[in-house]
């Protein structure tokens, strides 16, 4: 009798045992079906610079929309990969009949729009695009996390990271020119601005920052005659990316001739320099690599 006892409770632990392991079986589907239904699988973007990342991190396949920028050669870096997605012009209207699961929208979005969005049960997720490469970190990580790729991201960040101390080995011990950048009516750009930071990435001295510009300032052809920079970077708009003679058009002032001819000069395309994130690390090797 004892033995039998015994054999009872042996089994029953045994039955105990199976109905752990079932129900730890069943918590890790659960949790792994959790986890499929929070990726966004129909993901449209209202921004240039979140069509661009969202194209970089998230197959095809879960996209959705993208605004009609992402697939301009002179404004988008992702272009290529933009081609044949529906398009939307940054209103709820190019979106809203392709019913996504997410949308992702900028700081600079209209508001009202996006809070009718979610009025109307829509996820909407606002993302402040970065200033610069120490910002983008945590952009793209965080975006990352909302489309669902947190992997991605990291390898993103990591490739950044080392393609960026390449270039710091490279410039370590190079001569740092000075540079002015230039676009029209002399607007330029001083420190907190993407383009300061591929100058400084790139080992070069910023005109404007030197001399106290903090974000977008302007320079007299006085200023800039004075200062006799040895580089001249353009500052174009997607608009002037798209004609035939860039640097003529903006530099035919009778005053700058005796720069140009002396200075070296580059266009800074907007496809590098208007988002944060790979494309400006590709700016600053277009840099060194003209050096």
């Amino acid at each position: 009798m004892i033995a039998a006892f015994a054999d009872g409770v042996a089994d029953m632990g045994l039955r105990v045992g199976y109905i752990v392991v079932a129900l730890l079986a069943l918590a890790a589907v659960d949790a792994a079906a959790v986890a499929t239904a929070a990726q966004p699988r129909r993901i449209a973007s209202l921004n240039l610079c979140t069509d661009q990342l969202l194209l970089m991190l998230v197959p095809r396949s879960r996209i959705v929309s993208v605004t009609d920028w992402a697939v301009r050669p002179e404004s988008s870096y992702m272009a290529k990969a933009a081609r044949g997605l529906p398009l939307n012009r940054g209103l709820a209207e190019g979106v809203l009949p392709l019913d996504p699961d997410l949308i992702i929208a900028g700081q600079f979005n209209d508001a009202a729009m996006l809070a009718l969005l979610r009025r109307l049960g829509y996820r909407v997720e606002v993302v402040s695009v970065p200033r610069n490469l120490n910002e983008a970190r945590a952009y793209i990580l965080h975006f990352g996390e909302l489309v669902g790729e947190p992997e991605a991201a990291r390898a993103l960040v990591r490739d950044m990271d080392e393609r960026l101390a390449r270039i710091a080995r490279r410039v370590r011990d190079l001569p740092a020119p000075l540079a002015a950048v230039y676009a029209p009516n002399g607007v330029t750009v001083g420190r907190d601005t993407v383009l300061d930071d591929i100058l400084t990435h790139a080992g070069f001295r910023n005109l404007a920052a030197e001399q106290g510009v903090v974000g977008y300032g302007q320079f007299s052809l006085e200023q800039l005659l004075a200062a006799q920079p040895q580089w001249l970077v353009l500052d174009v708009t997607a608009d002037d990316a798209a004609g035939d003679s860039i640097a003529h058009r903006y530099l035919e002032h009778p005053a700058l001739q005796a720069l140009v001819r002396r200075a070296q000069v580059v266009v800074m395309p907007p496809r590098l320099s208007e988002c944060v994130g790979p494309m400006t690390v590709a700016a600053i090797e277009m840099l060194v690599a003209r050096r």
